[in-house]
């Protein structure tokens, strides 16, 4: 066998062979790599003095904490969407909520406060509710208020 024979026999035993630890692993390696880095788009409000810009992730971040403490649910993932002249367009809500809660008014709770959140974010006078489309959409029910 010539070398390039034993390199071909190398690499084609290399790709068949599946390391389990790193299967294993992968998603968490996967996971905190995108937790490193995040390009977070803009996001344009208004101010006194004009215009201002925050990151879509700080605009998650105060939607997160004035959705903290509803009682009956717990938000598991908040997403927003810009148009093309970065203004808010969508606001994403997922959730998980207490067996039993009456999903239409805790969705109407949730939007008022995500909206409240966004105007106070972004320096609106009102909250955007007829302007920024928010959508709940209740991933997970549970019947333990501990893990909400």
């Amino acid at each position: 066998m010539n070398g390039e024979q034993v390199l071909d026999q190398a690499t084609r035993a290399l790709r068949q062979h599946t390391d389990a630890g790193w299967v294993g692993l992968r998603d968490d390696v996967v996971a905190a790599a995108v937790r490193a880095f995040r390009p977070a788009a803009p996001v344009r409000g208004s101010s006194v003095d004009g215009e201002l810009w925050v990151t879509s992730t700080v605009l998650v971040a105060q939607v997160r904490a004035a959705l903290d403490g509803l009682g009956d649910a717990a938000a598991l993932r908040i997403t927003c969407t810009t148009t093309s002249d970065d203004a808010l367009d969508r606001l994403t809500v997922e959730v998980v909520a207490l067996y039993g809660t009456p999903l239409v008014p805790l969705a109407t709770r949730i939007r008022a406060r995500a909206a409240d959140a966004v105007a106070a974010t972004l320096g609106l006078d009102t909250p955007p509710v007829a302007l920024v489309q928010v959508d709940v959409s209740v991933q997970d029910v549970t019947d333990d208020p501990r893990t909400l």
